[in-house]
């Protein structure tokens, strides 16, 4: 893998992350062609092996960003979608391995190479970069970008989830219906990778929150840090109302879908600035 990447000077980065969108791509077809039965029957899922593969490529080209530009891949738009791409594929394979629950790969992998096209799009620069922000500041951006990541992982098992619970409803079990997993996992599923988010997204609060009261410049911002914490209050209050069983499965994956607007506002507004 190294002396792979090491070759890769002779493309530019956004040539290599595009190459990689394809791949994702790739499973996607591989995907959609197992579930519709177009595939040999007792072949292997090639569209969740090549997530797998595709996931350890992104691992070794983040870590060679890393290890060139001498702190995470968090420098500029593009390496935050690269590495959000990989935190998305990154949580499937986690679920997969962990509690034996598979997302609908070619949901996954779609959205992993549209996140990896936005990158190639917003352009990466590997270069050596100064150190300048404290660990703990590594720690608040690292858990906010996993958080997310989390978010969008959970914003796919929701809306998995309403589809099932509608076909279901309306007694229809073709097309696009027959590529979703069952009700009751994605449910439990879904409450597991909010408790996730309510973790990973309250540390990166708190941090940005100390931060911003010590008045240390260009860090946090305040429209950022409010947006985080309407997000985060937010998953807690969908977490909470339906381990108490006050909320339905389809009430809390419609919340789900809802909470993901201030989230998405948030990321946008934490993307570093293009120089």
């Amino acid at each position: 893998m190294p002396v792979f990447i090491s070759q890769a000077e002779r493309i530019s980065p956004e040539g290599f992350v595009s190459i990689t969108a394809l791949i994702f791509f790739l499973g996607v077809l591989a995907s959609v062609l197992k579930n519709r039965g177009l595939w040999l029957t007792n072949a292997p899922d090639w569209g969740l092996w090549i997530l797998r593969g595709g996931w350890l490529l992104l691992s070794g080209f983040l870590a060679y960003i890393g290890l060139v530009g001498n702190s995470l891949p968090i420098h500029s738009p593009g390496e935050i979608f690269l590495t959000l791409a990989w935190g998305i594929a990154g949580v499937a394979i986690f679920l997969e391995l962990v509690f034996e629950h598979r997302l609908p790969t070619w949901a996954i992998s779609t959205l992993t190479t549209a996140s990896l096209l936005v990158a190639a799009i917003l352009k990466i620069k590997i270069q050596n970069q100064a150190f300048s922000y404290k660990p703990i500041i590594l720690i608040h951006v690292g858990t906010a970008i996993f958080a997310y990541c989390i978010l969008a992982a959970q914003a796919l098992n929701a809306l998995a989830y309403l589809l099932q619970n509608h076909a279901l409803a309306k007694r229809q079990f073709g097309g696009i219906y027959s590529f979703l997993p069952a009700l009751v996992p994605m449910d439990r599923i879904g409450t597991q990778l909010m408790g996730a988010a309510v973790w990973m997204l309250g540390l990166s609060v708190v941090i940005g929150a100390v931060d911003w009261f010590q008045n240390l410049p260009n860090i946090v911002n305040i429209p950022k840090l409010i947006l985080a914490l309407i997000t985060w209050m937010g998953c807690l209050v969908l977490l909470i109302q339906r381990r108490r069983n006050h909320l339905s499965g389809a009430a809390f994956a419609r919340g789900c879908l809802y909470i993901l607007i201030p989230a998405l506002i948030a990321l946008g507004l934490s993307l570093p600035s293009v120089k």
